[in-house]
């Protein structure tokens, strides 16, 4: 027994012995791993990686470190490079920086606070920071010359960002940027993309992307001009024994900077491209223009704005309209050699609108799936997610415009007949050129300003003149469109009304609400004027008015005349007060500096009944104002469509002296309108005097 005893006691020291060995090994292990990750993760090595700029291993330094020390500023401020540089939580980032900021770690903070700030499309604050960081007069001369270059970009980015697209994003895939085209598949009608490298054999980059057309007779390509480092444009076409030289697609496509991934629309006349040219929002953006048939020639690129475009690079935009959806593709939200592609819907619907809440820019940038919308910057706003409310929003509007004084539509689905629908589109299309014209109109008088070489000068304002030539013939078209637009419309509104089938925009039949001209409040003391005078102005004009207009136009043409009939008694009834206020018995009207001085001699009931009486005067003198400017816009285009009509009509002679006056009326009423929305404000006794001389009614 005790032999047995002795057996085991040894037998368990020995397994004993062998089981603190091993755990002294397991223990020893880790500790020797926490001293090697200790070394792995300390302030100098995260700043050894910041130095290197390999941010994702700094990154994962300062996540170890801030788990200690939260509230280290300069643990804060690294760690905000880093999720910065890793295209990480953009508005952790802010948050660090701010920290490290206001605890004024560095004065370099400023310049990633404007960075993260521009990132995150929040280009005011953006600016703010760049602005202060310059100011510090850093010894950072890289930084100093990218914080310049940012600036610019933020400033341009804050212009064009006033009008942006909502988009319905229906994929978004993260690939390798040399399979990009795996993520794209338009219809065979739309065209066919390929890597250079599979249409040419040699000359070009085999990895850059061409497109060519659906009749297979057109390629569109990007290569380095043989001079310069930078990518054009070119195209080829086929002739009968095969494909001809390349040509450059010339300007304004073309230009000093990088211009790829072309793609031409269906239309023919859409051109996409990508640029890294200045007044954008930097990278490659992409750019949309338009092929002028007239001019044999593109007019001038638009900027396609927020969210296609980015601080990043974006890029490869391609529309299908057969299966109404649209790609582009960009590394806003990558790194490395990856890309997203977007895949939305374009089904014509979408349009540029304008926004006055930054949240909404910022919103519509993070492109986000349509069932994945969640508040990820922290805004305390909630995205429109259902159907509902972005049908709430569609009502709040694409665009504005007036079908007349108590009609607005804000869509095009608002839109009745057809043929209104086209022209208002064709009209909307051409406000976006004039829009990019008028913009690089006022940079070229920037340019004018900067420059005192006076031959520099001589060709900008060349080009300045023929800019606004541009705009004022655009402008032309665009009214042409909008007015043959709001006509159609008009009468197919009436029509419906008089076959009793017209429902308005809530649902319901209502002609009073829809097509009674938002009338004019004549006082109803000058109620008692009889019918005979307006009558009499309609006879004048009956015969015309039935040889020429149709039943709708005239109605329309009759109340113009009823309200320029008021507006003559009304201004009668003004200039009668204001003789009788005066108690003058001669003819010749008083200046108001000799009315005030008649005052001083009358008695203080005159004196108040004088007042009440000139003050009336001025209100009748306004309201009569009011009801010209009516009339006038009421008659207007009804007499420029039918000018511009007859002259389709007559012989060259004839015809040119019928668009003579046509172009006359429309400098008038442009006068006009110039008048009303003055730099000094409106001026009604200008306006007054400016009608009766046009005598246009």
């Amino acid at each position: 027994m005790i032999c047995f005893s002795k057996v085991l006691r040894e037998v368990m020291i020995k397994y004993l012995s062998t089981f603190l060995f091993w755990l002294l090994v397991v223990v020893m292990g880790n500790f020797s791993s926490v001293l090697a990750q200790e070394s792995v993760y300390t302030p100098k090595k995260g700043l050894e990686y910041i130095k290197n700029e390999d941010f994702k291993n700094a990154q994962l330094v300062y996540a170890h470190l801030l788990k200690k020390y939260p509230k280290d500023a300069a643990y804060n401020y690294y760690m905000g490079i880093c999720l910065l540089n890793n295209k990480g939580d953009l508005s952790q980032a802010v948050k660090m920086l701010n920290f490290a900021q206001i605890k004024r770690v560095s004065n370099k903070v400023s310049y990633y606070l404007g960075r993260a700030h521009q990132l995150s499309f929040r280009f005011e604050e953006a600016i703010h920071n760049y602005e202060k960081f310059l100011k510090s007069k850093s010894s950072d001369s890289e930084k100093n010359e990218k914080a310049n270059y940012y600036l610019e970009q933020c400033r341009d980015s804050r212009r064009i960002s006033t009008k942006i697209y909502e988009l319905s994003v229906l994929d978004r895939s993260s690939v390798p940027r040399e399979d990009i085209l795996e993520m794209y598949s338009p219809a065979k009608d739309v065209g066919r993309f390929y890597k250079n490298g599979d249409f040419f054999e040699s000359g070009v980059n085999p990895n850059h992307i061409l497109f060519e057309t659906e009749r297979g007779d057109v390629v569109y390509f990007s290569m380095a001009q043989s001079s310069e480092d930078t990518m054009s444009i070119y195209k080829i076409q086929k002739l009968l024994d095969g494909w001809g030289d390349s040509e450059i697609v010339g300007e304004p496509v073309s230009s000093a900077y990088n211009d790829a991934y072309p793609f031409m629309a269906s239309d023919g006349l859409t051109f996409y491209f990508a640029s890294d040219r200045p007044g954008g929002f930097g990278g490659f953006d992409i750019y949309k223009v338009y092929y002028d048939n007239e001019m044999q020639g593109f007019l001038d690129p638009i900027n396609m704005g927020v969210p296609f475009n980015s601080p990043e690079d974006d890029f490869l935009f391609v529309s299908d309209e057969f299966n109404e959806v649209a790609w582009f593709s960009s590394n806003r939200e990558t790194t490395g050699d990856t890309v997203m592609v977007y895949k939305v819907k374009w089904d014509g619907s979408q349009v540029r609108n304008m926004v006055d809440d930054p949240i909404q820019i910022i919103e519509s940038a993070r492109l986000k799936l349509d069932s994945d919308q969640s508040d990820e910057y922290g805004n305390g706003r909630r995205s429109r997610t259902n159907k509902g409310e972005r049908d709430e929003s569609k009502k709040q509007g694409l665009f504005r415009f007036d079908i007349n004084d108590t009609l607005q539509y804000v869509d095009f689905d608002n839109f009745l007949n057809p043929e209104a629908l086209s022209l208002f589109k064709a009209g909307y299309m051409m406000d976006q050129q004039r829009d990019s014209l008028a913009f690089l109109m006022k940079s070229r008088r920037a340019d004018f300003e900067r420059v005192s070489n006076e031959s520099d000068r001589n060709k900008i304002v060349n080009e300045i003149l023929n800019l606004e030539n541009r705009v004022y013939k655009l402008d032309d078209q665009i009214q042409e469109k909008y007015l043959l637009s709001r006509q159609k419309e008009l009468n197919e509104i009436q029509d419906r009304i008089k076959q009793g089938n017209y429902e308005g925009l809530g649902g319901r039949s209502d002609e009073s609400t829809t097509l009674n001209f938002d009338g004019v409040f004549v006082p109803e003391k000058y109620s008692f004027h009889i019918s005979d005078e307006f009558e009499r102005h309609y006879a004048k004009r009956a015969d015309m008015y039935k040889s020429l207009f149709s039943e709708n136009d005239i109605a329309s043409l009759r109340y113009a005349d009823s309200l320029y009939v008021w507006a003559n008694i009304l201004n009668l009834e003004s200039a009668c007060l204001l003789e009788h206020s005066t108690q003058v018995q001669d003819s010749e009207p008083m200046k108001l500096g000799n009315i005030l001085k008649k005052e001083d001699s009358l008695g203080d009931d005159e004196v108040g009944k004088t007042a009440q009486m000139m003050k009336e005067s001025k209100e009748l003198k306004i309201l009569s104002n009011r009801i010209y400017h009516k009339a006038l816009d009421k008659k207007y285009p009804i007499y420029y469509l039918k000018l511009k009509d007859i002259s389709r009509n007559l012989n060259d002679a004839n015809s040119k002296n019928i668009l003579v006056l046509s172009q006359q009326g429309n400098a008038y009423f442009r006068e006009a309108k110039g008048i009303l929305n003055g730099p000094e404000g409106l001026n009604f006794e200008s306006y007054e005097s400016w009608y009766h001389k046009k005598s246009w009614c």
